[in-house]
């Protein structure tokens, strides 16, 4: 059996895929063990979520302390000595008085280390990790080493993203943990990663439950060529498809360009939570008065004007006037969206698509369709993907050494270009299946880059180095029904 849960900010979602789909919506006020005691079968786990995230986007905001190595001639601020060249070698070791004393007087709520060339060689990062744990937990220390990208800017933007969310990426991962010892995470291209990887990277999350809709959507429905419209409790994410996949972007968070893709979504701050105050708001205070909140909602302005959601007694405190308004305003939102992308059809997902994506296509001129279990679409895309992992390698024959995500390795023969790409590929599924990934799921790895080069010295080739990214490519696993 597959089992995907969608741990969002109202409620959690379960989907369990075998001959055929169930699911189940479970408040997130009874917490992790209530949700997976409706999975009573055994079955691989999968979690997507957008609680981290969340907690960044609309908690207190965390001061980040960032420590840079930017190496000789490179002033940045919280840059320290000490430097790693482009081939991985030390030229400079750190003052160690120097990082003492910056940890000391510069203390933020977590700490980002990068340095410009640790993808080549960690050590100096390590080091600085090692002497930060006397003044922030673990959990509060992201370094970029395994970014494995050469970007240092978009690196140190990523890096600080990841401090940001990483204790709370620990914290689900140990809740769910407690509960099931082996499950996957869901990244935001499409994919299953263990919470290990998670944990380094915890950026991979994001847009985590609006990629997971995006994939439940097309498997639910078979549609290739639509929009999607999600229709969560605090957003409304629009997700175009075309033969069955979506875009991806790059992240920028806080205005920094990150080297973390996701699905490429237009997320609208409106949901069934959004609360009413003579107008529909971007922002959410708690459930619906149908599901005992205290102030009215998008939802409880659908039972106003006739449908049966929740207690729909309690949501009569809302007059009919204000909930057709507000119903009207989310409606002609998403509608101009809708109408902007182009999209011919619309496949609505989420529990509130039934009772609003009809009048938002209506309104936007699309066809559209709403499949069975779209109510936790985002559910059982997650159960139904594959493991999927990208292997940034770097091989130096002239120092001996490859170098995989970031963490360095002996190097005794390179071989021609071919024999590169064929090392690259058997380490990525190796990786994958020691990851969990299903051996039929592996075959299907993508070349995103390849370029080698010869090191000459004094007329004669001194050394061969080669950069590659492959990647298992993201999609629906060979185990799904």
């Amino acid at each position: 059996m597959l089992i995907g849960m969608d741990a969002g900010g109202t409620n959690t979602d379960l989907a369990m895929v075998d001959r055929e789909v169930t699911s189940v919506k479970v408040p997130n006020t009874l917490g992790i063990r209530e949700v997976l005691s409706h999975a009573r079968a055994p079955g691989r786990l999968a979690v997507s979520t957008s609680t981290p995230l969340n907690r960044v986007l609309t908690g207190d905001p965390a001061r980040v302390q960032t420590i840079l190595i930017p190496g000789p001639g490179l002033f940045w601020p919280g840059g320290i000595r000490g430097a790693v060249n482009h081939r991985g070698d030390i030229v400079e070791h750190l003052d160690s008085t120097e990082v003492g004393g910056v940890l000391a007087s510069s203390r933020g709520d977590v700490l980002a280390i990068t340095g410009k060339f640790s993808v080549r060689n960690p050590s100096l990062e390590q080091e600085v990790a090692a002497r930060a744990l006397d003044h922030y937990a673990e959990e509060r220390i992201a370094v970029s080493h395994h970014l494995a990208t050469l970007d240092f800017p978009g690196r140190a933007a990523t890096t600080r993203l990841n401090a940001r969310m990483k204790e709370a990426v620990c914290l689900l991962a140990g809740e769910i943990g407690a509960e099931r010892k082996d499950f996957f995470f869901f990244r935001g291209d499409g994919g299953l990663i263990p919470p290990a990887y998670a944990i380094r990277d915890p950026s991979v999350l994001y847009h985590s439950s609006t990629a997971a809709a995006a994939l439940g959507a097309f498997y639910l429905s078979k549609v290739e060529e639509c929009l999607v419209v999600d229709i969560g409790g605090t957003t409304t994410d629009l997700v175009r498809l075309s033969g069955g996949k979506p875009a991806m972007e790059t992240i920028v968070a806080d205005g920094e360009r990150t080297v973390t893709r996701a699905v490429a979504a237009i997320t609208l701050p409106y949901g069934g939570d959004s609360v009413i105050e003579e107008t529909i708001q971007p922002r959410r205070m708690g459930n619906a008065l149908a599901f005992g909140g205290i102030r009215p909602t998008l939802t409880d302005a659908l039972n106003v004007t006739g449908c049966e959601i929740g207690n729909a007694g309690a949501s009569g405190l809302l007059d009919r006037t204000s909930a057709e308004r507000a119903l009207e305003e989310y409606i002609s939102l998403v509608s101009r969206a809708v109408a902007a992308s182009g999209a011919r059809m619309v496949v609505g997902t989420g529990y509130l698509a039934q009772f609003l994506v009809p009048r938002i296509a209506r309104h936007s001129g699309a066809s559209f369709t709403i499949p069975p279990h779209a109510e936790c679409a985002n559910a059982v895309g997650v159960a139904v993907s594959r493991v999927t992992l990208t292997l940034h390698a770097r091989f130096d024959s002239g120092r001996g050494a490859v170098v995989f995500n970031g963490e360095p390795q002996e190097l005794r023969t390179l071989g021609d270009d071919e024999a590169v790409l064929d090392r690259c590929r058997a380490e990525v599924k190796q990786r994958a299946i020691a990851a969990g990934a299903d051996p039929r799921d592996v075959e299907d790895v993508r070349v995103l880059h390849f370029h080698a080069y010869d090191v000459v010295r004094s007329s004669f080739r001194s050394a061969r180095i080669a950069d590659v990214v492959v990647q298992i490519a993201p999609g629906i696993t060979a185990e799904a029904p």
